[in-house]
């Protein structure tokens, strides 16, 4: 392990609202204690330097709705599922995520969240799964995407305690269809509890959005998909998600689940402040095209893309760089702006913007360095280096 205290030279910094090239970086005891452009004064400070140029330095990726991959699924019953996948996101520059549970029967889901629960408080600090997404099961059947249908469960008070005891506090986020009858106590319950409450799998008209939004409702999972789509007579659920600027709206940038020239519509209705990168990975993620499963149902990977055998679109294989490089090269969004949406805006929604999301001095040193292709060259994680695309970094000799 690299030590905790570093200086990044060289690189392209990217903060919310600029871009310093040839920047310094640095970081004491896990945390950035500065950002300048004074190389000189730098190179006789710290003795841990690692030479970025050439590179962009992020914000590490903050990833809140994302299953799994490397063929492990956050619902797997192997305890150590966790601990695998929390390496494997370090190694896409993933520093804080929320580990996603798809519908689950109450037998299967109390469990799931008692295991992601006890690594969340074991590993505090050292593993970058910071959480819970709860994805159903009290979700819309019309709307079930991958979800198997004989999962999805009907809001019921007694339930959703269970579901919370059995997080212990770490359910961050839970995606609802605010149609479904009996949801509203749930959903005021859980916002009470602290929990981040998303729609989505939703047929929600727009009288429901609305309500669902001014109960505190302040998510929508992935924008476009398992909600019905834009109607200029029937403006429902989408409608309500595009111009609210209550809600945050959670993005896949993968080319398949949302064509770049509407997430370009996306960005110029919502603005790079309320949207929201993120993977909805699968167990496929990083395997080869064949036959899996996801969320109870058998899908197909072909070219990369997961389907359902009716063709549905069941998650996706895309890992966090190349969403990156998708919606700066065929979206057109600015550094600035993706720092906003793939770490700022995630963070700010799960109230932890004061602590992480953004390179500023004094949040933690949770850090993803690109090469120019936007493949991950390092990720930081609170000031310790978890991974590195190189045996050793590059040091700064002092005459350089």
């Amino acid at each position: 392990m690299i030590p905790r205290n570093l200086v990044l030279i060289g690189g392209d910094i990217v903060t919310p609202d600029s871009v310093i090239e040839n920047g310094v970086l640095e970081l004491r005891d896990g945390v950035i204690s500065e950002v300048a452009q004074n190389i000189s004064r730098q190179l006789n400070s710290n003795p841990n330097k690692i030479n970025c140029y050439g590179k962009i330095i992020m914000p590490g990726f903050i990833d809140v709705h994302t299953h799994g991959g490397v063929g492990l699924d956050f619902a797997d019953e192997d305890p150590d599922t966790a601990a695998e996948l929390s390496r494997y996101y370090f190694s896409h520059g993933t520093t804080t995520l929320l580990a996603t549970l798809h519908s689950l029967p109450m037998r299967l889901l109390i469990p799931a969240l008692k295991r992601l629960a006890a690594h969340c408080r074991e590993y505090s600090g050292t593993s970058n799964i910071y959480g819970i997404h709860s994805e159903g099961p009290f979700i819309n059947k019309a709307q079930r995407g991958a979800n198997a249908e004989s999962y999805i469960e009907s809001p019921d008070e007694g339930s959703w305690k269970k579901m919370l005891d059995a997080g212990s506090g770490f359910i961050r986020l839970m995606t609802v269809a605010p149609e479904v009858a009996g949801i509203a106590s749930v959903i005021h319950d859980a916002i009470a509890n602290g929990v981040v409450v998303s729609m989505g799998h939703s047929n929600a008209g727009e009288e429901v959005a609305k309500r669902a939004i001014s109960m505190g409702v302040t998510g929508t999972t992935h924008l476009f998909n398992a909600m019905p789509p834009l109607h200029h007579r029937n403006p429902g659920i989408l409608a309500q998600a595009l111009l609210s600027d209550d809600v945050d709206a959670q993005l896949i940038a993968d080319g398949v689940h949302v064509h770049p020239d509407i997430v370009k519509l996306a960005l110029r209705l919502k603005g790079p402040s309320h949207i929201m990168m993120v993977t909805d990975s699968i167990r496929a993620a990083e395997l080869k095209d064949g036959q899996y499963t996801v969320a109870g149902n058998p899908i197909r990977v072909e070219n990369g893309i997961s389907k359902l055998e009716d063709g549905t679109i069941a998650g996706s294989t895309l890992v966090f760089e190349k969403a990156v490089k998708l919606i700066v090269e065929e979206a057109g969004a600015s550094l600035p702006e993706v720092s906003r949406m793939a770490s700022l805006n995630a963070a700010r929604s799960l109230g932890i913007d004061h602590l992480t999301g953004s390179i500023e001095p004094g949040k933690a040193a949770d850090i993803v360095v690109l090469d120019k292709d936007f493949k991950v060259w390092m990720t930081i994680h609170h000031g310790t280096v978890r991974y590195t695309a190189i045996p050793q970094p590059s040091p700064i000799r002092e005459n350089s």
